[in-house]
């Protein structure tokens, strides 16, 4: 069977990827909507790009792409059983797989448990493999799929990745025009005004629009909208979402 299954990964080993120290895995969120892993699809993660996708956009983003192997997980919060004292009966908890997500605070309680379950797909015929298979798995593969399991969500990464260096004045700020156009910024769930993307948000500073920004060569990022506003409207000052702190750090 193991060699059945390295067999089966060799067309795709060109398409899997190990996460670098820079690299971003999205295991929390879908970048076109609000599935994640408690959902009843679970999440798929591109093992190329690390981008989380729900069920209906893991087909696009296929079709689109040609990408076959994502790891899907997902994970059940399961009421626990009340014992003879009236507290909870702890099951044991499986140690094969513990997603890092920024929503693990507090999931497993006096009441509450989580169940983790992650396994590789490989498209169009939905082949699975579970999670983790050192005996089975090409040792690439099993490095990879440890590293995106072990990596920290971005969204708890923002305060540790916080830009620190100074920073010089831009030339532009002594004479920022703003709007009064009526648009208001909402604390979060921002979205790019043209294409509904999640992720890589700029903020334009005199017109308050929220827009993606550049695509990069490994399918990530944005679609340019950013940018193509900027050549439109020739507002120079943006300041990319989720990079500015309570405090005003940046």
């Amino acid at each position: 069977m193991a060699a059945d299954i390295g067999e089966l990964l060799v067309p795709y080993m060109p398409t899997i990827r190990v996460p670098r120290s820079g690299d971003r895995v999205y295991k929390s969120e879908c970048a076109f909507s609000f599935d994640s892993p408690e959902s009843e699809g679970g999440l798929y993660v591109c093992m190329s790009t690390f981008l989380g996708f729900g069920r209906e956009h893991v087909e696009r983003h296929y079709r689109k792409t040609g990408q076959c192997v994502y790891m899907h997980l997902k994970r059940t919060i399961k009421e626990k059983a009340t014992g003879a004292s009236g507290g909870g009966i702890p099951k044991k908890k499986s140690p094969r797989i513990v997603l890092e997500l920024e929503k693990n605070e507090n999931i497993n309680n006096e009441d509450y448990e989580c169940e983790d379950e992650a396994k590789l797909v490989i498209f169009p015929d939905h082949y699975e493999i579970p999670l983790p298979n050192i005996e089975e798995l090409p040792a690439l593969v099993t490095i990879a799929c440890d590293a995106a399991l072990a990596a920290r969500s971005p969204y708890r990464r923002q305060d540790s990745d916080s830009w620190e260096e100074e920073l010089k004045d831009s030339k532009h700020e002594n004479n920022l025009q703003q709007l009064d156009n009526g648009v208001r910024i909402p604390p979060s769930g921002w979205r790019c005004a043209w294409c509904d993307l999640r992720e890589n948000l700029w903020l334009n500073l005199t017109d308050g629009s929220i827009l993606c920004g550049k695509w990069f060569f490994d399918g990530s990022g944005g679609n340019g909208h950013a940018l193509e506003h900027y050549r439109e409207t020739r507002y120079p000052l943006a300041v990319k979402l989720g990079t500015i702190t309570p405090d005003g750090a940046g």
